[in-house]
């Protein structure tokens, strides 16, 4: 009973708390001044594809609660997320929408109020938005009547809105460029298709990327057109051990022409999403054995063939027996990219 008293103590204080710049005497404050900074900001498609703009307050007296509404264009931009800025005592727990003003793409109204927190006088961040890209332009950033409550006793003002520019491009000094390797698979002399990713990037964002190899001889894998970046290497081979994420195997893409070491893939782990060689494999091409692709009812997959050639047999158990308590860790330790 207490907490539900509690939460309609709160909601009336944020519903008041909707009006208070209706009731109180309006004045116009010309040193206040609202903008956003940086000014303009670049959102790089081809980096992180994110960009924090702060919404400053400048120069305001006795600053207490602020109502603002930023105006984009949506069709060019996204307000991915907010968060409250530093300047005042508060959190997203004293915000609210306008309730006649829902927020949707290209518009966003917030009225954020302290509670029982000295009144700030000063220069600071009010609001932190997040923006992403979805083409390449740009938009204005505009502050739509903005006002504040503040002052001793608290009326409403005024301050002058800076708007400003939000550029949705491509950053220059990030170069394409391209990876090349050779993978093949123990015990296969098919060497297409196996899955070689390359994970997000650790500092402009791009990725993460997946090709598959080719059946060809020589180096048949091949990523043509990549962010220069710092990328974690793995693989997803059914029925092989794999280079793990966890295992950080890194590769810095600096210019054209990185070629990746040739490595081989070990095949037996039937049980192939636990990268170890063990019993559990041993059990799965025992409980398997003789049959063949066309013995499978639908749904069933056959994991004991770990050479792909349709029908377990002495191949595959020779590819377990070989490699017998070995995990990816031990397999891969001398690889480095």
């Amino acid at each position: 009973m207490k907490k539900k008293l509690w939460i309609l103590f709160v909601l009336m204080l944020m519903v008041l708390g909707s009006f208070f710049f209706a009731f109180r005497p309006a004045i116009a404050q010309t040193d206040t001044t609202v903008f956003f900074s940086p000014d303009p900001a670049n959102v790089y498609l081809n980096g992180t594809n994110s960009q924090v703009v702060d919404v400053w307050v400048g120069d305001v007296v006795e600053l207490n609660a602020f109502d603002i509404t930023v105006e984009y264009d949506p069709a060019i931009s996204n307000l991915s997320s907010w968060e409250t800025g530093t300047f005042l005592e508060i959190t997203k727990g004293n915000c609210f929408q306008h309730p006649q003003h829902p927020i949707e793409p290209g518009y966003f109204q917030i009225i954020c109020t302290q509670f029982a927190k000295p009144l700030k006088t000063g220069s600071g961040v009010l609001l932190k938005l997040t923006f992403s890209g979805l083409s390449f332009d740009s938009t204005d950033l505009t502050l739509t009547n903005p006002s504040f409550s503040a002052g001793t006793p608290l009326v409403t003002l005024y301050p002058i809105p800076i708007n400003g520019t939000l550029n949705v491009t491509y950053n220059s000094t990030i170069k394409p460029t391209t990876l090349s390797g050779s993978f093949d698979l123990q015990g296969r002399t098919d060497r297409g298709g196996i899955p070689v990713t390359l994970s997000l990037g650790q500092f402009v964002g791009q990725g993460p990327y997946t090709v598959p190899t080719t059946n060809v001889s020589g180096n048949n894998l091949y990523f043509p057109n990549v962010a220069m970046d710092l990328y974690t290497v793995s693989t997803t081979q059914a029925r092989y051990l794999n280079i793990t994420p966890a295992m950080g195997k890194q590769i810095a893409l600096l210019a054209n022409g990185n070629i990746l070491p040739p490595l081989r893939l070990l095949g037996g782990n039937a049980n192939w999403s636990d990268n170890i060689i063990d019993g559990h494999d041993v059990g799965i091409v025992g409980g398997q054995w003789g049959m063949s692709k066309g013995d499978l009812k639908p749904g069933e997959t056959l994991n004991g063939d770990v050479n792909f050639d349709d029908i377990v047999n002495i191949r595959d158990w020779a590819l377990v027996a070989g490699n017998y308590g070995l995990s990816s860790e031990d397999a891969y330790a001398d690889w480095t990219p």
